[in-house]
């Protein structure tokens, strides 16, 4: 069956019609002629596979990954299209659920499209003929497509991912069944998690492997991470168990647990655009929530009088308070758990501003309520979903106006898009 490319939709389906059906394929440009395969018959929708680009769009371009349709789908077209793309994606998605008409959303284009991720996932494919690095075939569990270097990460992350090829058919351990490489932007050293659900496994990697791989000056730790159903158990195999990252003058240390932006130099613009606009205000109270190891709370510290951090991962949470006493900060209080356990400390705590970067689920329906009663002066959303970011705002926008919603490509060459919201109190009418 051939179709014609109408448009690409988040999270970066390829849209096309064919007798009065609407069919979303997994690849194709918009304005490209491609064949397609029908797999499934939706209620609303065709969902296909395409076999063939049978007339190409201009902007299509060659991939630098061969495995790119996992690590990197958006590779095949040009950054200016991407960057097209996504802004009119953002445009629907926030004019449709907030019943606004043709909203344009800025996007802040990245400064590197290539080498920028600090953190990479990967499979062990031991089925292969020899062993190899690999990711998931899109949409599969047991298809692996491998993996001998990644555009997304740096050079140094690369000679790691090739030394780590070479090892495999080596000193085979089929019981580590994926790992992942993790490196800060700041001093380019790396930190190695291999995973496993057994720790015998990752004994013997520190016999087989970590020798070779200690070779490497930047290969400051090797952790063995054991899989269980309740928690993951860390085991230092060698050097240190964390890495550090400066974001303008703040240090981060963080964990193989921890969360961290993917994209530091993003992750500074974002900070930045705040900071403007808390310039010319005065200080206040700041709750952050969903703090990780202090991200935000940190950053901003230099624009609050006291900050309430709310975090739950114990992991985030230990490298949190540690953070706290690397940068020397006394007036930030940690508060251990779950946002939606804070409500009434929320409530009391009174703040002026308040900072969420909640994960790709949203706000917790009580803690919308929640800051809709504190109508604090100012709420700083981001969000890696804009999707539920829409559907939160829509609630929010009973007691707060929308003053600015921008987006921040993150994640260039994929569909996934960064997007900060900026809100203010609507002032009581009584």
């Amino acid at each position: 069956m051939q179709v014609t490319i109408e448009k690409i939709v988040y999270p970066g389906k390829s849209l096309s019609r064919a007798e009065g059906q609407v069919i979303f394929t997994d690849e194709g440009l918009p304005g490209e002629l491609v064949e397609i395969e029908i797999i499934k018959d939706k209620k609303n929708y065709l969902e296909a596979r395409t076999l063939k680009i049978l007339k190409s769009s201009p902007f299509r371009q060659k991939p630098l990954c061969t495995h790119y349709q996992a690590c990197s789908p958006y590779q095949i077209m040009s950054y200016e299209l991407e960057l097209k793309i996504k802004s009119q994606q953002l445009s629907e998605i926030i004019s449709r659920f907030l019943h606004l008409e043709n909203k344009i959303i800025e996007l802040i284009p990245a400064p590197s499209t290539i080498g920028y991720r600090d953190r990479i996932g990967l499979s062990l494919s031991w089925d292969q003929k020899p062993p190899v690095l690999s990711y998931h075939l899109p949409g599969s569990r047991e298809a692996f497509l491998p993996v001998e270097n990644c555009a997304l990460v740096s050079s140094e992350v690369n000679a790691l991912i090739s030394k780590l090829n070479t090892l495999l058919p080596e000193t085979p351990l089929p019981a580590i069944q994926h790992l992942e490489i993790r490196q800060s932007y700041w001093t380019k050293e790396i930190l190695l998690v291999l995973f496993s659900k057994e720790e015998e496994s990752l004994r013997k990697a520190q016999k087989l492997w970590v020798p070779a791989l200690s070779l490497d000056p930047l290969i400051v730790g090797v952790i063995g991470a054991v899989e269980s159903p309740k928690k993951t158990k860390y085991l230092k195999l060698s050097g240190r168990n964390y890495l550090e990252e400066r974001i303008n003058q703040t240090v981060f240390r963080y964990g193989p647990g921890c969360f961290f932006q993917v994209n530091p130099p993003m992750l500074e613009k974002v900070i930045t655009r705040i900071k403007n606009y808390l310039d010319s205000r005065p200080f206040g109270k700041m709750v952050d929530l969903y703090a990780g190891i202090g991200t935000f709370g940190l950053l901003l510290a230099d624009k609050a009088s006291e900050i309430l951090s709310i975090e739950a991962v114990p992991e985030n949470l230990y490298y949190l308070k540690k953070n706290l006493r690397l940068n020397r900060l006394g007036h930030l209080t940690v508060a251990e758990g779950r946002s939606e356990e804070f409500l009434e400390e929320i409530q009391s705590f009174r703040p002026d501003s308040v900072v969420v970067d909640p994960p790709r689920k949203g706000l917790a329906p009580e803690l919308i309520e929640t800051l809709k009663k504190i109508k604090a002066q100012f709420l700083f959303y981001l969000s890696c979903n804009p999707t539920t970011l829409a559907r939160d705002l829509n609630l929010l926008l009973a007691d707060y106006e929308l003053e600015e919603i921008t987006g921040f490509d993150f994640f260039p060459r994929t569909p996934h898009i960064e997007v900060l919201a900026r809100l203010k109190a609507k002032k009581d009418n009584h």
